[in-house]
Protein backbone atom coordinates (compact mmCIF):
# COMPACT_ATOMS: atom_id res chain seq x y z
CA UNK A 1 0.00 0.00 0.00
CA UNK A 2 1.36 3.38 0.07
CA UNK A 3 1.13 5.69 2.40
CA UNK A 4 -1.37 8.70 1.79
CA UNK A 5 -2.98 6.98 -0.73
CA UNK A 6 -6.94 8.00 -0.92
CA UNK A 7 -8.97 4.69 -1.06
CA UNK A 8 -12.88 3.60 -0.72
CA UNK A 9 -14.13 1.69 2.06
CA UNK A 10 -17.18 -0.54 0.84
CA UNK A 11 -18.83 -2.98 4.16
CA UNK A 12 -21.45 -5.52 3.15
CA UNK A 13 -23.86 -7.70 4.79
CA UNK A 14 -23.42 -11.27 3.94
CA UNK A 15 -25.33 -11.63 1.28
CA UNK A 16 -23.39 -9.95 -0.50
CA UNK A 17 -25.63 -5.96 -0.20
CA UNK A 18 -23.42 -3.11 -0.39
CA UNK A 19 -25.14 -1.15 2.55
CA UNK A 20 -22.38 1.45 3.52
CA UNK A 21 -19.61 3.16 1.46
CA UNK A 22 -16.70 5.60 3.03
CA UNK A 23 -15.17 7.56 -0.12
CA UNK A 24 -11.44 8.51 -0.01
CA UNK A 25 -10.36 8.27 3.31
CA UNK A 26 -6.45 8.06 3.37
CA UNK A 27 -3.77 5.59 3.81
CA UNK A 28 -1.60 6.55 7.23
CA UNK A 29 0.24 3.50 8.00
CA UNK A 30 1.09 -0.05 7.08
CA UNK A 31 2.06 -3.10 9.12
CA UNK A 32 2.33 -6.86 8.44
CA UNK A 33 -0.58 -6.96 10.95
CA UNK A 34 -2.71 -3.77 9.38
CA UNK A 35 -3.58 -1.19 7.31
CA UNK A 36 -4.53 2.18 8.70
CA UNK A 37 -6.73 4.62 7.26
CA UNK A 38 -7.92 8.42 8.72
CA UNK A 39 -11.28 9.40 8.03
CA UNK A 40 -11.72 13.10 8.83
CA UNK A 41 -14.24 14.75 6.10
CA UNK A 42 -15.13 11.45 4.47
CA UNK A 43 -18.21 11.39 2.75
CA UNK A 44 -20.43 8.23 3.99
CA UNK A 45 -23.13 6.70 1.66
CA UNK A 46 -25.75 4.42 3.44
CA UNK A 47 -27.84 2.42 1.22
CA UNK A 48 -31.06 1.69 3.18
CA UNK A 49 -32.73 -1.68 3.43
CA UNK A 50 -34.96 -1.42 0.64
CA UNK A 51 -32.54 -0.37 -1.53
CA UNK A 52 -34.51 2.75 -3.19
CA UNK A 53 -33.08 5.33 -0.54
CA UNK A 54 -29.19 6.44 -0.28
CA UNK A 55 -27.82 8.80 3.20
CA UNK A 56 -25.54 11.12 3.26
CA UNK A 57 -23.59 11.96 5.84
CA UNK A 58 -19.93 12.80 6.67
CA UNK A 59 -16.81 12.43 9.28
CA UNK A 60 -15.69 15.74 10.21
CA UNK A 61 -13.07 14.91 13.45
CA UNK A 62 -10.69 12.32 12.28
CA UNK A 63 -11.02 9.35 13.12
CA UNK A 64 -8.06 6.33 12.89
CA UNK A 65 -9.51 3.04 11.34
CA UNK A 66 -7.51 0.03 11.80
CA UNK A 67 -7.90 -3.12 9.17
CA UNK A 68 -6.77 -5.84 10.95
CA UNK A 69 -5.11 -8.61 7.97
CA UNK A 70 -5.63 -11.78 10.07
CA UNK A 71 -8.85 -10.47 12.74
CA UNK A 72 -12.65 -10.62 12.33
CA UNK A 73 -12.58 -7.40 13.45
CA UNK A 74 -11.88 -3.85 12.43
CA UNK A 75 -11.44 -0.77 14.84
CA UNK A 76 -11.80 2.87 15.24
CA UNK A 77 -10.48 5.15 17.41
CA UNK A 78 -11.23 8.86 17.47
CA UNK A 79 -10.37 11.65 20.23
CA UNK A 80 -12.30 14.48 21.15
CA UNK A 81 -11.01 16.97 23.75
CA UNK A 82 -8.07 14.75 24.54
CA UNK A 83 -10.08 11.39 25.22
CA UNK A 84 -10.15 8.58 23.38
CA UNK A 85 -12.80 6.55 22.25
CA UNK A 86 -13.35 3.07 20.61
CA UNK A 87 -15.52 1.55 18.64
CA UNK A 88 -15.07 -2.00 17.27
CA UNK A 89 -16.58 -3.78 14.47
CA UNK A 90 -17.29 -7.45 14.20
CA UNK A 91 -16.52 -8.18 10.73
CA UNK A 92 -14.49 -10.35 8.81
CA UNK A 93 -10.81 -9.77 7.57
CA UNK A 94 -10.79 -7.10 4.64
CA UNK A 95 -9.17 -7.14 1.20
CA UNK A 96 -8.24 -4.77 -0.90
CA UNK A 97 -9.73 -4.99 -4.90
CA UNK A 98 -9.03 -2.43 -6.98
CA UNK A 99 -8.16 0.48 -4.27
CA UNK A 100 -11.36 -0.63 -2.68
CA UNK A 101 -10.98 -2.22 1.07
CA UNK A 102 -13.44 -4.69 1.76
CA UNK A 103 -15.34 -6.70 4.79
CA UNK A 104 -18.04 -8.06 5.38
CA UNK A 105 -20.03 -6.69 8.49
CA UNK A 106 -21.22 -9.01 11.53
CA UNK A 107 -23.75 -6.41 12.95
CA UNK A 108 -22.10 -6.37 16.49
CA UNK A 109 -19.83 -4.26 17.22
CA UNK A 110 -17.85 -2.89 20.88
CA UNK A 111 -17.76 0.48 21.94
CA UNK A 112 -14.99 1.61 24.62
CA UNK A 113 -16.24 4.69 25.97
CA UNK A 114 -12.64 6.06 27.52
CA UNK A 115 -10.12 3.99 25.49
CA UNK A 116 -7.96 2.71 27.82
CA UNK A 117 -10.63 2.95 30.84
CA UNK A 118 -11.95 -0.67 32.05
CA UNK A 119 -15.76 -0.49 30.18
CA UNK A 120 -16.42 -2.20 27.32
CA UNK A 121 -20.13 -2.35 25.87
CA UNK A 122 -21.16 -4.84 23.45
CA UNK A 123 -23.69 -2.90 20.74
CA UNK A 124 -26.27 -4.66 18.23
CA UNK A 125 -26.98 -7.34 19.73
CA UNK A 126 -30.62 -7.07 18.07
CA UNK A 127 -29.55 -6.46 14.97
CA UNK A 128 -27.02 -9.45 14.80
CA UNK A 129 -30.42 -11.67 16.37
CA UNK A 130 -32.28 -10.66 13.68
CA UNK A 131 -29.61 -10.49 10.57
CA UNK A 132 -28.00 -14.02 11.50
CA UNK A 133 -31.92 -15.09 10.47
CA UNK A 134 -32.44 -13.16 7.42
CA UNK A 135 -29.06 -13.60 5.91
CA UNK A 136 -29.33 -17.40 6.89
CA UNK A 137 -25.80 -16.96 8.81
CA UNK A 138 -24.32 -20.84 8.70
CA UNK A 139 -23.79 -22.22 12.27
CA UNK A 140 -19.95 -22.33 11.57
CA UNK A 141 -20.19 -18.51 11.13
CA UNK A 142 -22.44 -17.82 14.32
CA UNK A 143 -19.34 -20.11 16.51
CA UNK A 144 -16.47 -17.83 14.89
CA UNK A 145 -18.64 -15.18 15.74
CA UNK A 146 -19.01 -16.38 19.75
CA UNK A 147 -14.89 -16.88 19.33
CA UNK A 148 -14.60 -13.46 18.09
CA UNK A 149 -16.74 -11.93 20.82
CA UNK A 150 -14.70 -13.58 23.62
CA UNK A 151 -11.52 -12.95 21.97
CA UNK A 152 -12.12 -9.32 22.12
CA UNK A 153 -13.28 -9.10 25.29
CA UNK A 154 -10.25 -10.83 26.44
CA UNK A 155 -8.45 -8.46 24.49
CA UNK A 156 -9.98 -5.68 26.09
CA UNK A 157 -9.06 -7.07 30.17
CA UNK A 158 -5.45 -7.84 29.30
CA UNK A 159 -5.30 -4.34 27.74
CA UNK A 160 -4.41 -5.44 24.03
CA UNK A 161 -5.99 -2.77 22.29
CA UNK A 162 -4.25 0.09 24.46
CA UNK A 163 -1.54 -0.02 21.53
CA UNK A 164 -3.56 0.86 19.03
CA UNK A 165 -4.27 4.41 20.75
CA UNK A 166 -1.47 6.04 19.23
CA UNK A 167 -1.70 9.52 20.21
CA UNK A 168 1.80 10.00 18.16
CA UNK A 169 -0.06 8.79 15.17
CA UNK A 170 -3.29 10.88 15.57
CA UNK A 171 -0.95 13.76 16.40
CA UNK A 172 1.48 13.54 13.60
CA UNK A 173 -1.80 13.15 11.30
CA UNK A 174 -3.42 16.34 12.64
CA UNK A 175 -0.09 18.03 12.23
CA UNK A 176 0.20 16.92 8.62
CA UNK A 177 -3.33 18.10 7.66
CA UNK A 178 -3.40 21.44 9.01
CA UNK A 179 -0.10 21.83 7.29
CA UNK A 180 -1.95 20.36 4.32
CA UNK A 181 -5.16 22.57 4.63
CA UNK A 182 -2.95 25.85 5.22
CA UNK A 183 -0.92 25.00 2.10
CA UNK A 184 -4.39 24.82 0.06
CA UNK A 185 -5.51 28.13 1.03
Amino acid sequence: MQINRKVIIHAYKFNGWLYRTWEFPTIIKETDEYICVVTENTKVITAADDLKHFYHSKINRPSVWYFFKHEWYNMIVSEKNNKYYCYINVASPFIMEHGIIKYIDFDLDFRIPNAKGDIINEVDLDEYSENKVKYQYPQKLIEKIKIVEADIVKSFKNREFDQYIDRELIDYYNRHMKTKRNNDE
